[in-house]
């Protein structure tokens, strides 16, 4: 059974390159561009992980914040949450880090190096070791990732 997978990105090529690339890779992808979208999918089903875009609408601009704070809510014991982000933003990596996101990244990202990070973030929640191909091991603490 393939890991199921949600990307949340208000930008439609995002989304169909993140949907692609990590199909491909094996994952079984949900998209979502909304904050509403995001919750209707996250209810209705058990995700393995979720990469979030940190702003899905100008206005607001901490959406994928709020996608961790929502699966947290909804489990005892989260999936991985990764959110990304276009901007520098200090305020928001200190409120990622109290959500307990599990990477706060700036784009762009390598796609086969954020496949390995969720593979790794994967295992992890499983109890694995996690890729051998990020440094470390084990997981850093968000503000190590900017």
């Amino acid at each position: 059974m393939s890991d199921r997978l949600l990307v949340v990105d208000d930008d439609e090529d995002v989304r169909r390159v993140y949907q692609a690339h990590f199909s491909r890779a094996g994952f079984e992808v949900d998209v979502a561009a909304t904050l509403k979208e995001a919750a209707d999918r996250l209810a209705s089903g058990v995700f393995h992980a979720v990469i979030a875009d940190i702003s899905l609408t100008p206005s607001v601009g901490s959406e994928g914040l709020a996608i961790a704070a929502y699966l947290r809510h909804l489990h005892r014991e989260p999936s991985p949450v990764l959110v990304l982000t276009a901007y520098g933003e200090p305020e928001k990596a200190t409120a990622a880090a109290r959500l307990s996101v599990d990477a706060f990244l700036h784009k762009p990202v390598s796609l086969v190096w954020l496949e390995d990070l969720l593979r790794s973030r994967i295992a992890e929640r499983r109890g694995g070791s996690g890729s051998d191909r990020e440094e470390g091991g084990g997981r850093e603490p968000v503000a190590a990732a900017l």
